[in-house]
């Protein structure tokens, strides 16, 4: 009995004159804790200056509201004014080089025109569109009454042709009368002509 306890205190004693004899574990276990704990944060984020609080006002505060201007009752309203408005047909004068101009495009002229000769009973003998002529049959004023003037052979003695010239103007179309040899007149039955159309063509 005593030999077994001699025994047991001996090992004891061995135990821990072998545990003393080891060398220190301070730097095999290492406390990670915090690194872990690191590791799994975000990053502090920076804020740049000019966001920081009190330099930026909110754009969707109600406090701060722009002043609308009220208009007053007797405010003057000012209007740009109208430029001057042209007559849709005009006369220009210039002895031979008289014309009509008419603010509108030489294909509504044209049919315009053609229209007003036929409600004024003028004898259009031909027209070419494409050319813009129109040719007018126009009895001399000095027509005798007799019997003679009467017949057809001694009447065609007594028509002058007259031509229309319809050309494009850069605001507008001109409309001369021309001689039968497409030369520029200025007499009365030219004068007429002119007279009777602006009648027509005026809106």
């Amino acid at each position: 009995m005593s030999v077994s306890k001699f025994s047991c205190i001996a090992l004891l004693g061995l135990g821990l004159t072998a545990c003393s004899s080891l060398p220190s574990m301070d730097g095999v276990f290492i406390d990670q804790k915090e690194e872990y704990k690191k590791a799994h944060e975000l990053p502090v984020l920076e804020v740049p200056p000019e966001l920081s609080a009190g330099s930026v006002r909110d754009e969707y505060d109600g406090s701060a509201r722009g002043t609308l201007p009220i208009p007053s009752v007797n405010a003057v309203v000012q209007t740009a004014p109208l430029g001057d408005e042209q007559p849709a047909v005009e006369l220009m004068k210039g002895g031979v080089n008289t014309y009509l101009l008419v603010r509108d495009s030489l294909r509504n002229t044209w049919r315009k025109t053609i229209s007003a000769l036929e409600e004024l009973d003028y004898d259009i003998e031909d027209k070419n569109r494409q050319r813009g002529k129109v040719y007018l049959n126009i009895a001399s004023e000095g027509k005798s009454g007799n019997m003679l003037s009467s017949l057809s052979f001694w009447e065609k003695a007594d028509i002058t042709v007259y031509v229309l010239a319809l050309d494009h103007q850069e605001n507008g179309v001109s409309i001369r009368v021309l001689s039968e040899e497409k030369g520029r007149i200025d007499n009365k039955v030219s004068k007429r002509i002119l007279s009777d159309l602006i009648g027509q063509l005026e809106p």
